[in-house]
């Protein structure tokens, strides 16, 4: 049983650090464009190879994550499948484009990620989470209120990491808040939860005084708490499977 989510926000909304609420069962896979900052299991990817070499180096640090700890990480953060899909379409747009072949690139490399975390991680009972960057869209300049993931190919046409998960969050800023989506299509969110909010608003750590005053029915989101609701959700529906 686990389960996988998506993580969209805008670069600089703070999508990374909502996994400072995940303990030390989570394994990072990072591949930002920057240093990772928060002190969990992680691997830092710091130059694209190829979607092989990748998955090769993610199999290899799990096992040395369950020799250090004994257990292999119950959940698998990837930060970020965006700066991924990028890459790949980086990679494939400096071979001779010889009958449509940097497409087909792009496809079967995005096929072999998602692939692998289907099979290798997803069905081996360990929770996926994604970390993608969206934009938000705009009309004549102004903001529309709806966002969607960047990138090109067949992989994004067919609706890209948002249509291979049935979990999907979009954190945003309002003014000196942060506010995440649990469901809206226009903001990419989608949850099979039916008892959450459309939205709740993530407490500022490092300033609680500052953190968007909340009414008495409402709690601030977390990572941590909102897996193991899902993941408690899943367990309930996984009951009724005949």
């Amino acid at each position: 049983m686990a389960i996988k989510l998506l993580v969209n926000g805008e670069a600089g909304s703070g999508k990374t650090s909502l996994l400072e609420s995940m303990e030390k069962d989570v394994f990072v896979v990072s591949r930002d464009a920057k240093k990772f900052g928060i002190k969990l299991p992680h691997v830092l990817i710091e130059e694209w190879v190829g979607m092989s070499a990748l998955i090769t180096t993610i199999v290899e640090k799990m096992e040395l994550y369950n020799d250090k700890m004994g257990t292999y990480p119950s959940t698998v953060a990837i930060d970020s499948v965006s700066q991924i899909f990028m890459d790949v379409i980086d990679k494939a747009s400096q071979t001779p484009n010889v009958y449509g072949s940097q497409g087909a690139e792009v496809t079967r490399e995005m096929a072999t990620l998602t692939k692998f975390i289907h099979e290798s991680l997803e069905l081996n009972d360990i929770n996926v989470i994604l970390f993608n960057h969206v934009i938000e869209e705009k009309d004549e300049g102004k903001a529309t209120g709806s966002y969607v993931s960047f990138g090109s190919g067949k992989f994004l046409s067919k609706g890209g990491f948002y249509s291979t998960t049935n979990e999907a969050i979009t954190i945003v800023t309002e003014g000196a808040h942060r506010k995440v989506f649990l469901r809206g299509k226009a903001v990419q969110a989608r949850t099979t939860l039916s008892t959450t909010p459309d939205y709740m608003w993530v407490q500022n750590i490092v300033h609680p005084e500052k953190s968007k005053k909340l009414k008495e029915d409402q709690k601030y989101f977390t990572l941590k708490s909102y897996v193991d609701l899902l993941l408690s959700e899943q367990q309930e529906t996984d009951e009724w499977a005949i």
